[in-house]
This record gives structure tokens, sequence and C-alpha cells, in this order.
């Protein structure tokens, strides 16, 4: 005969931890699938995006003791609209790329996620922390969220043919898997995802992103957070997984937290599978669907962290879009930090290439000369290390003010030309340039531009380098101790005139 044990009946200690289990999962809470992973045969060369291959993603992994593995990620997802509303589920086969200690004592108990971005499959979150990573011993694990090439490709429905066709003609080549096993077909032909554009739609076409993402995100997370004899990390006692998706894919995860599916998927303990989000670079629903800046489900006691550069800025402002406060209770913060473009040539992925100001006829114009070229990774890699100590620590990430808006216009200092308000590196803040945007300078490329001070103006300003790398010097500081720029970075941060410019 079953008998039925009350909550009363249990020993003190049990009471407590049944309780807490109770109070802290969802209603509706549940552990995901749990996918398997398979190491992708050796090859004759890194496989794509790989950290070891000379480009925009090169890091020296030996320096730091740090090796790379490269792993089929194989399961069952849901098939999810961008309303949320879920389907059925269907398998996948992706790849995941794992970066992590070779001895398992340098390991900080942390793994950073990211799904790579469409174009050219590029890591850009690693591109701006890759350093900082490897300096403090975190794990990372870049993943693949893509599909076969339809007959019409939702990453390029345009207002018009012509539009459409160019973007075709300029990214069709480094999208989809087709790129990937034009790469290294051996590796990459088993790769494949469930799609269907008139199932799965975003705003008024079909929606861009795989139904699957969330699913096969939420599995991941899943199997590097469960110990495992075998397996991408395998030795390494993982305590905490965070999000640091940027660009077109920070969508996704926009999309998890709105929906509610932090707190519908959980460990089989009730644990988060994600402990913090970072997304950057994003303005959320220009791909269309809900143009929303605060998910509809925040989590509680989970960092949401958002970073805009002057570019998704200027967006939110020409479209009079609000930015919701910075709060403790949820855990959210919005920091857009001027002096930061959109793209750089250190961002580009493998085989991307973007036009410049002579390729779009603007050749001559002086406002589109000069591209942003400033070590933004700095800045990034202050806020990922305040999220990690709002996490480990609770101390909260510091409340940044906002850009000033007059309307559906931005406020510049009539004396530098820049932006006011925002978060301000030691270049805004000793300014030898004004920064601005393809929004507002109309050059018609992805890259944004500054204009560099003449020499009058920089002697004006500071009479000589001498003045001008002191203040530069001053300026670090005041960034440290905002919490805008670690102190092992501010000693290679060097100033951005040289001498010679004046």
């Amino acid at each position: 005969m079953e008998r039925l044990i009350t909550i009363s009946a249990l020993r003190p200690t049990l009471q407590s931890a049944l309780l807490s289990l109770i109070f802290t999962s969802s209603a509706f809470a549940e552990v995901p699938r749990m996918p398997t992973a398979i190491p992708v045969p050796p090859s004759d060369k890194p496989p794509l995006s790989s950290a070891k291959r000379p480009g925009t993603e090169y890091s020296d992994l030996d320096k730091y003791g740090y090796i790379e593995e490269e792993f089929y990620l194989q399961g069952v997802a849901p098939a999810i609209t961008a309303s949320g509303k879920q389907l059925f589920e269907a398998p996948y086969t992706t790849r995941i790329l794992v970066r992590k200690p070779a001895d398992p004592r340098r390991f900080n108990g942390t793994v950073v996620i990211e799904p790579f971005s469409w174009f050219g499959e590029r890591g850009a979150g690693w591109i701006l922390t890759r350093d900082y990573l490897l300096r403090r011993g975190y794990a990372y694990v870049g993943y693949t969220l893509n599909m076969n090439q339809p007959a019409v490709d939702p990453k390029f429905i345009a207002d018009t043919p012509a539009v459409e066709a160019e973007q075709i003609a300029q990214y069709g080549r480094i999208v989809n898997f087709e790129f990937m096993r034009r790469f290294d077909y051996a590796r990459y032909a088993p790769l494949g995802s469930y799609y269907d554009p008139q199932r799965f739609t975003r705003g008024e076409g079909p929606d861009p992103f795989v139904p699957q993402s969330q699913g096969i995100a939420a599995q991941l997370a899943l199997l590097l957070k469960t110990p495992a004899a075998q397996g991408p990390l395998a030795g390494l006692d993982v305590q905490r997984v965070y999000v640091n998706s940027w660009a077109v894919t920070a969508q996704v995860w926009m999309d998890y937290l709105d929906q509610g599916r932090h707190q519908q998927w959980r460990m089989p303990d009730a644990r988060p599978l994600i402990d913090a989000y970072m997304t950057g670079r994003m303005a959320y629903g220009e791909v269309g669907g809900d143009v929303i800046r605060l998910p509809r489900q925040m989590p509680d006691g989970v960092p949401f962290v958002t970073v805009y550069s002057q570019s998704e800025l200027m967006h939110d402002v020409l479209e009079g879009i609000d930015l919701p406060p910075d709060t403790d209770s949820p855990q959210l913060r919005y920091y857009e930090v001027t002096g930061i473009p959109h793209l750089r040539l250190a961002d580009l992925g493998t085989e991307h290439t973007e036009h410049f100001a002579a390729d779009v006829g603007k050749g001559d114009d002086p406002r589109c000369q000069t591209l942003y070229d400033e070590p933004v990774e700095l800045v990034v890699s202050a806020l990922l290390d305040g999220m990690d100590h709002w996490v480990r620590e609770g101390k909260p990430m510091p409340k940044a003010p906002r850009v000033v808006r007059e309307g559906k216009a931005v406020v510049r200092d009539p004396d530098t030309g820049n932006l006011q308000g925002g978060v301000r590196p030691p270049w805004i803040q000793v300014p030898s340039a004004t920064y601005l945007t393809d929004q507002e300078t109309g050059c018609g490329q992805i890259y944004d531009t500054k204009v560099p001070y003449s020499k009058d103006v920089l002697g004006q300003r500071y009479g000589n380098f001498s003045h001008y790398q002191q203040a530069f010097e001053d300026a670090k500081g005041l960034s440290i101790k905002q919490r805008y720029l670690l102190p092992e970075d501010a000693m290679g941060l060097r100033p951005i005139a040289k001498p010679q410019d004046f």
C-alpha cells in the first residue's frame, strides 16, 4: 500500500531542501532533452571560426595554456515561432567550438557561450573579450545556428528587388550551411536543422532565425553544466554559464527571455541553465517582430545586460524608442557606449567583406574617410567582468547615464562634436576626433566613421602632445574608477592621437 508523506513528516533539513526546491522553481519548469556531443574527426586544417587560424579571431591559445576542440551537437529540439508558440519537435545536428584551459586547475568555473553570427560564422563575443577570457580562466563555447539555403533567404528580404539582389550578391556566399560545406565539406556536410518559411514568420515575412534556436541553446547549457566523464568539458567543474551574444544573434536571447524560457527550462535540481545574459550591437525587433527593450518575463536574480554602440543607440533615438531604467531587481543594465561603432575591420568573419566609402560613391566626403579603430574590446571586457562580479559576489554593475536626447535627436557637445552622456571611454573623455554614425553622415556603409581634429584644433584644445597624453592617462584612471576599464587593460591603452598629429 502506498503511503502519503507530508512535508511536516520529514526531517527539518529535508523540509528545508524540499521547500526551497518548490519555491525557487517555476510551476512549469522542465528539464530540456540532453543532447549528444561527438568529437569532429580531425582534418588537415583548423575548423571554421578557429582561434588558431590567422584572422580576426586568432589568439595564441598555447601562450595561455588553452586547447580548442570541435564537436557535433545532436539532439531533438522544439520548433518555436517568433511569437513563442511551440509547434513540434525535430532532430538537428550542429557544431560547437570549445576553448578551455588544458589544466583544469586554471578553470574559473564559468563557461561563456555565444551563437556564431550568420555572416562568416563570426564569434563576435570572442573577438571582443578573448584576451580577458584567456587571462581569467574562462571556458568558451561558440555554436552554429543556421540552416540550409532556402529558395528565398529571409536574411535578404528587402523593400525592393534591387536591394535584395544587392544583399544577396554581397553576403549570399557567407551565410547558411552551404558556406560551411564549401569551406570544409567533409566536416560540415552532416549539419542540418529544421526550417519552414510558411509556418514560421517574423513580422511581415519568413523568420530568418532557426526555429530550434532556443531549444538548441538550452540543451547546450544543460550539457555543459552536467558533470560527465566524457564530453566537451569533461574534467571541469562548471558552476556558471553566461551568454555573450552580439549582433543579429542577440535577438535569439531576447526572445528566449521574453518568452519565459529562462523560467521554463531548468537543471534537474531546478537551478537556472543560464546565470547571466550579455547582448550587444543589436536593436531588438530590427529584423521584424516586436520592438521591445525589456523582456516581458524578465527573470529574478539573473543579470540581463545590453551594450549599444553609437549605431544602435542612434537607431533607437531616431525611432523614438525609450530604454527602460536600470534596476537591481530585476537585474537590468543598458549601456550606451559612445565612441564605438557597429562594426570594425577587426570584427569581420571568415570571407566577410564590407563596402568602403569609395565603393558607394562617397570617397570624397570628408565625413566618410576615417573608420573607428578604437579598442572597444577593453570596455566590453570590463562590462563582462562587472557582470561576473554581480553573479558571484552580488556586487551590482555600475549604472550609466543615457545619451542625452532632444526628441528624436541626440545632443552633441558644441565644443567636441561628440555625444553627451552615455558610457564615455578615454577617447571620448579626451577626444581627438568627432565620432559619427552612418545614420547621420549617409556614408552608405556598415562601418561608422569619425572626423579627426586638425592640428590647429588639437593645439587649441591641448597645447601639445604631452598635455594631451597626460589628459588621456587621467581619463583612463576615471574609466577604471567607473569600472568601464580594467587596470590590466589600461596599461596597454595608448592615446588615439599621435605626436605627429600635433
